[in-house]
């Protein structure tokens, strides 16, 4: 799990993110996301999807099974509506669904 650790120090860094902005961003709470960090305890798979969207990586970057950190440009618009879902309105949404279904 070291290897996880530093993968994410690593793209807190590039990205210009604090704990408190990778928390928010993930949705996990700071005092979980920090204890994650120091390795006081092992995130379970949906704590390593919700950081690997967060940071928009692969989870299998942020495993160090992969070297290619970059997810595709589906996984971002994934990540994006993912992150916005609540405060999407009910036409927002619509209107995501038509796009991605090419009915506009």
């Amino acid at each position: 799990m070291n290897g996880f650790i530093k993968r994410v120090k690593n793209l807190m860094k590039e990205k210009k993110l604090t704990q408190k902005e990778l928390s928010a961003l993930s949705g996990i709470s700071e005092p979980s996301l920090c204890r994650y960090l120091k390795g006081q305890i092992e995130p379970r798979m949906d704590i390593i999807q919700n950081l690997a969207r967060a940071l928009n990586v692969s989870v299998e970057y942020l495993l160090g099974k992969s070297e290619e950190e970059c997810s595709s440009a589906a996984d971002e618009t994934i990540r994006i509506v993912a992150l916005n879902r609540k405060i999407l309105s009910d036409e927002d949404k619509q209107q995501i669904i038509e796009i991605l279904y090419g009915n506009k």
